[in-house]
């Protein structure tokens, strides 16, 4: 029997008389990116199966007589590619002018326009110019796919991206291409709609504007919008995206490429978060007084400072009356990791002895990136935040007239928790809530603080598999809304404690001050792509 010769890992080739040394899996559009070379491709994506049917990637091979596509080719040992020969220009260009006889060149109406694949290729890599002088294809318009997606025939290119997406990532099967020739269409199986949860993913890979999402179909030109990159909220995975921000509104959310997180894609409920802060009631300052109940009407504004000063006084007189362990706090998987570790620092400060991390889980994990914790850090408030209490044995404790304060972060105990919660907190000397919306919680507290929204703060969060990511902000906060950090750490400052932190890094390394899993990290460390702390344990 021949001995099996072992292939070497690596491959060296000359592309536009670059030598290029590569892995041997690579084909040539990514060998040539790693050379600083773009081969333009519409049908090839690096998180898909090649399908080879666009042709637009045509180079030129020495010793093979004719074109190839660079999506379908792998590397080899000694070759020689060739993207900018005279033959495999005009192989393109004849390429691009066959793709563009049938598609109605609406850019100027079209949402794509911007950031189109086709219309860029169609720049550096056509011609310009079209021979074809008959009656173009027309297709259906605004095709209604599913909840989310809208197609138009006439722009699609048919590079089947969309199809591969549903087979080879969600595994759905919804889609695929109907009839032959020019009348070739994309669209659903009869009975099926396009309605996976990542349905918007297919809008993403469309290289044309023909996949299109309702919720951002027809609302912002992209070329206005800045793109803050930034970690969903969504869920425990926390997906990496950008914020698409115009007008201090954010306008879409699109996934952020991350290897270790979410490769390519982001679920629809993810990409549409931003929706529910846009309709909540914000809360705009602070507040003195109960809206609701037998004191409602005394509520006045305070000032920020004056806030503070009133909460750490009251939270003062509680504890030198009743002791340390009539204060309790509720912390959030919401919150950052510097705002659950502030609330956990005044609980050390007022000798506070219960911390609850109320839960908010819904449906199943699906494999792919969803998770039932709606909740981006909820692992973090495990590690730093002090947890060691129930929800239910916060509010029972209230009612016996053990706890006499307690603190509330960015949750609502008596809007998810009903009558019995509202009527136990409402014996309290003092409920103090710091939130972004009105809530039925906000409405009954005896002081309540606004703090920034999603998108409006600058943080740090713990997914569940323990990546610590940072949030940054693209928006103005609302009203005098703070990070929640600031306020608490005021409060603590005029209890005894160090000065408050005056900037976000300032806060971050505070909170890695202490033993524990952040400590002595700084921000920096951390950079757009996360930090890997999945051996941390709790302090």
């Amino acid at each position: 029997m021949a001995e099996e010769t072992q292939q070497p890992a690596e491959v060296t080739l000359t592309i536009d008389g670059e030598t290029v040394t590569v892995p041997r899996e690579m084909n040539l559009i990514q060998a040539a990116a790693k050379a600083g070379i773009e081969i333009p491709s519409f049908c090839f994506h690096h998180r898909l199966s090649v399908a080879g049917n666009c042709r637009i990637c045509l180079v030129e091979i020495e010793k093979m007589p004719k074109n190839q596509i660079a999506c379908s080719t792998r590397v080899a040992p000694g070759m020689v590619v060739k993207t900018r020969s005279e033959k495999a220009v005009k192989g393109r260009q004849g390429v691009m002018e066959f793709l563009l006889i049938n598609h109605p060149l609406d850019c100027p109406i079209c949402d794509k326009a911007g950031e189109c694949i086709l219309q860029s290729h169609s720049f550096h890599y056509g011609t310009g110019q079209s021979r074809f002088e008959g009656e173009k294809v027309h297709g259906d318009k605004q095709v209604d796919l599913g909840p989310h997606i809208v197609f138009d025939a006439e722009r699609c290119i048919k590079c089947t991206r969309c199809i591969r997406f549903c087979d080879e990532v969600t595994h759905t099967h919804e889609l695929g291409f109907f009839n032959r020739g020019d009348h070739s269409i994309i669209g659903t199986f009869p009975g099926r709609r396009l309605d996976n949860a990542y349905s918007g993913c297919t809008s993403d890979i469309c290289p044309v504007g023909a996949l299109t999402v309702k919720e951002f179909r027809f609302k912002q030109r992209v070329w206005f919008l800045k793109n803050t990159a930034s970690i969903c909220s969504g869920c425990a995975r926390g997906c990496n995206v950008y914020l698409g921000i115009h007008q201090n509104r954010i306008w879409r959310i699109m996934p952020r490429e991350s290897e270790a997180v979410n490769k390519s894609w982001i679920c629809d409920e993810g990409r549409l978060s931003y929706e529910r802060y846009q309709i909540a009631e914000r809360l705009a300052d602070a507040r003195s007084g109960p809206m609701v109940g037998t004191a409602a009407g005394t509520a006045r504004p305070l000032m920020p400072r004056a806030a503070w000063e009133e909460a750490a006084a009251t939270l003062g007189e509680v504890a030198r009356k009743h002791g340390g362990a009539s204060i309790a706090a509720i912390t959030s998987g919401h919150a950052t990791l510097e705002e659950q570790a502030a609330l956990a620092e005044l609980m050390r400060t007022l000798g506070g002895t219960r911390t609850a991390l109320p839960v908010h889980e819904r449906g199943e994990d699906d494999g792919l990136l969803i998770r039932k914790d709606k909740t981006m850090n909820s692992r973090g408030a495990l590690l730093i935040g002090g947890v060691n209490a129930r929800l239910d044995e916060i509010v029972a404790a209230a009612a016996k007239g053990e706890i006499r304060a307690l603190i509330v972060l960015r949750e609502d105990p008596i809007g998810e928790g009903g009558e019995e919660a509202g009527a136990a907190l409402g014996t309290l000397d003092l409920l103090l809530t710091l939130d972004w919306r009105v809530t039925p919680t906000v409405r009954a507290s005896d002081l309540a603080l606004p703090v920034c929204a999603y998108g409006e703060l600058d943080g740090s969060a713990m997914n569940f598999e323990g990546r610590l990511q940072l949030l940054r902000p693209g928006l103005l906060p609302h009203g005098e809304s703070d990070p929640a950090w600031r306020p608490l750490y005021e409060m603590v400052a005029r209890l005894g404690g160090e000065p408050a932190p005056q900037s976000f890094r300032d806060a971050f390394r505070r909170s890695a001050s202490r033993p524990g899993p952040l400590f002595g990290l700084d921000t920096p460390a951390v950079g757009t792509a996360g930090l890997d702390l999945a051996n941390a344990k709790e302090p």
